[in-house]
């Protein structure tokens, strides 16, 4: 990726023609912690179903209009890893609730019950045999100019989460049936359709486990 990769307050009406013509992207968001009501909203990421990414930053997230159009389409599945931290800081900053949220560390502790590990990183290497350079991870993303290893940190976290998606739903499609009768894709269905409700129970002072490795919706 080079270095003149446009950064942008908003998305443009281009990027909005083209990002409709998905029935799926992959977002992701870099804060300032994992606080929503004391860190901030920095970076927002999007790759559409071809891996055109866009990097979205700004200091008046409220007035973003075309992200907040994406983020609200319920015709576009958004794709996140950790959905429930990234619609928190969205709701916080931008006042939506993103609509038709995804989330494969969701999905990764439903078809993954032979791994303990459900990392974005593990989730590469073990579906799709790919390495995740960590190196950006932590690093501060409010400056005005990020740097080039945060530009490729950052597009590189959503480049693959469409086909990481894929990849989870067949292994849920293999594993067929649960005990009680549902099946392991209608489990994750409803359990992805949760995602809001624990968005606001986190954002309004309840706890859901997030810190519950162990726990499905926990981090």
């Amino acid at each position: 990726m080079g270095t003149t990769f446009e950064i942008q307050s908003d998305l443009s009406p281009a990027d909005m023609e083209r990002i409709l013509q998905s029935d799926m992207i992959a977002v992701d968001c870099e804060m300032g912690g994992l606080n929503p009501h004391r860190d901030l909203l920095y970076l927002v990421q999007i790759s559409d179903q071809n891996n055109t990414p866009n990097l979205i930053k700004t200091q008046h997230w409220e007035q973003a209009e075309n992200l907040k159009s994406i983020l609200t389409n319920k015709k576009i599945t958004k794709i996140f890893h950790f959905a429930i931290m990234d619609c928190a800081f969205l709701n916080r900053y931008m006042s939506i609730n993103v609509e038709s949220a995804y989330c494969t560390k969701i999905a990764s502790k439903l078809a993954r019950t032979y791994s303990n590990s459900h990392s974005l990183s593990a989730l590469l290497e073990d579906l799709l045999g790919l390495t995740k350079d960590k190196k950006a991870q932590t690093s501060y993303w409010g400056r005005q100019v990020i740097s080039q290893e945060q530009i490729e940190y950052a597009i590189n976290d959503v480049k693959h989460l469409v086909s990481v998606k894929k990849e989870l739903e067949n292994i849920l499609e293999d594993k067929g049936t649960l005990p009680t009768g549902m099946t392991y894709v209608e489990l994750n269905r409803q359990c992805q359709q949760f995602i809001p409700t624990l968005t606001h129970l986190w954002l309004n002072g309840w706890d859901f486990g997030k810190e519950d490795s162990e726990s499905v919706f926990g981090h």
